[in-house]
Formats: structure tokens, sequence, C-alpha cells
């Protein structure tokens, strides 16, 4: 009986894990895959159809959930507010810009820099506090990120200060969110997606934004639904047995998903420079991962191990 449980609980986690790194595939996959679709696509209104597409998806399971109470405060709202304009407004339309001038492969590789930025603020603006080893994890990460901005003719500076400047902003969501971590996730996911989608797609509009091709616009919205919307109820499955340090932590593969899909699909050259990069941010990843409360994870909810947030 006691082995027979000790399976059921092998597998239950095993379970979780592949489920996390499906999840985290699938949200890496984003960036590559948006690339064939937005050549003469504003960047901001591609980021607002993107976001648009995820906050559908997930209005459609919480509903189908029955509309559960959200489970967030007034005093908190700030927070959410604060989520919404960082990591749905001002980070997805800088990501986009980015991939627009730079190759998917590279942009994928440097989105590491959302590592960095939430290690950072975590210590220095949360109060939270971590080893010394977490920031030679930071200080790799940076040396890759140096390497893809131009130096060795990897993306070009302007582009690459754009996609580190996305990666800072979900720094500040991802920090803002673990205020709000007991929140329900669908909830919070299909406002980030509905809201912050329509923001942008308002802007790009009113600042006259040529509306594009339907195939393109049902392109973006498909991948925001698959890679963002089905990535994020992945992730809050695997995160129920995990706990959120491990499920964060294996989000770090998410970005190498991106760039191999980059390569193997878009046919993007590969060049020393770019290996150079890789291994450098792989290490600093690889620090991350092995200390269990790294601030990582996608700009998604994080949400506590908790079975009360079944409902």
């Amino acid at each position: 009986m006691m082995g027979a449980m000790r399976t059921s609980h092998n597998l239950s986690r095993t379970h979780a894990i592949a489920v996390t790194l499906v999840s985290a595939a699938l949200f890496g996959f984003a960036t590559p895959a948006v690339k064939p679709f937005i050549a003469g696509v504003e960047p901001q209104l591609a980021a607002g159809v993107l976001y648009l597409g995820m906050g559908l998806g997930l209005a459609g399971r919480y509903a189908a959930r029955g509309f559960p109470r959200p489970g967030i405060e007034r005093s908190e709202l700030g927070w959410l507010a604060l989520s919404l304009v960082c990591g749905g407004v001002a980070a997805p339309w800088l990501i986009f810009w980015g991939l627009a001038h730079g190759t998917a492969t590279a942009t994928s590789l440097l989105t590491n820099m959302e590592i960095v930025f939430s290690t950072l603020l975590a210590r220095f603006w949360f109060g939270e506090r971590y080893p010394g080893r977490l920031f030679l994890g930071v200080g790799a990460i940076v040396g890759g990120a140096v390497v893809l901005s131009g130096l060795h003719g990897g993306i070009d500076p302007i582009p690459a200060a754009a996609i580190v400047g996305a990666c800072a902003f979900w720094g500040v969501d991802n920090n803002s969110m673990r205020k709000i971590a007991h929140a329900d996730a669908g909830f919070v996911g299909c406002a980030k997606g509905l809201l912050s989608g329509a923001v942008n797609t308002g802007i790009a509009m009113s600042w006259g934004a040529a509306w594009p091709e339907t195939p393109a616009i049902l392109g973006i919205a498909a991948i925001g639904m698959v890679c963002y919307g089905a990535s994020f109820s992945l992730y809050v499955r695997g995160l129920r047995v995990l706990g959120a340090a491990r499920t964060s932590a294996l989000y770090g593969v998410a970005p190498f998903a991106g760039a191999l899909v980059g390569v193997g699909f878009l046919h993007e050259s590969i060049s020393l420079h770019l290996v150079l990069a890789a291994v450098l941010i792989s290490v600093g990843v690889w620090i991350h991962l092995v200390e269990p409360h790294a601030p990582m994870g996608p700009h998604l909810v994080d949400v506590p191990d908790d079975p009360d947030n079944r409902r």
C-alpha cells in the first residue's frame, strides 16, 4: 500500500512537471510564432490584439467555472493596476517593437533579462533577501544580454533597449503580482488580458494605426489565446502540485524554447555570438533554477500552493 501511494504521488508530481514544461514551452513559442504575422502591423496594435486573444480565452474558462469570487480587496487594486499598466500595456508594446526590428531568436534569449529585473526589484524594492550567488546569475544574464545587444552584431542597440525595457516592466509586474497572489488566478488573467489588450488597441488606433488584414489579426489573437491563455491555465495546474517557487523556476526554459523555434522554423542563423550569449544566459538561468526562492516566472499570477484556490 505504501509503495502504491508513493508511486501515485510520484506520478502526480511528474505530471505536474510535464504540464508546467508544456506551459513554459507554449509561452516561449509566442515570440517566434507571432513574428510572421507582425510585418506591417503597428507594434502596439499587435500587442493589444495578442492580449485580447489571451483575455477572451481566459474569460471563457472563467465563465465556465461560474464566475467565482475574485478574492481581491479594494486596498489591493493599486497593485493590480500597476500590473496591468506595466505588464499588460508598456511591456508588450516594447517587446513587439523590439521583435519587429530584430530576430525572434535574439529577442527570446534577451527576454531572460526579466529574471534580472525581477531579482533586483524583489531585493531592493520589496526587501526580499537572496544569497550572493544569485547575483552571479544576474551578472551572467547581463553579460549574455550585452553580447546580444550589438557588440557582435546580435541585435541593434535600440531594439535591444526596447526589449530590456519590456523586461524591466515585467519585473515590476511580477513583483506586483506577489502582492495579490491570493486572488483568483482566472479573474486576474482575464482582467489583465481584456483590459490591457483594449487599452493598447485603443491607443494604437487613436494614433492612426492602420487595421491590418484579417489573417494577421486572427493569427495574432489565436497565438494570444493558445500561447498565453492556455499557458496560463497549465501554469496554475502545475503550481498547485509543485508550489510557486519550483513552478516559476521551470519557466526559465521558456525563452530557450522560443529561441529554438526561431532557429528551427524561422530558419534564423546561428552565429558564434549567439552561442556565446546563450551559454552565458544559460548559466545565469541555471543559478536561478537551483535557488528555490528566486523571483522568476512569467508575467502571470504567482498563485500560492493552496487547495482553496481551486474554487
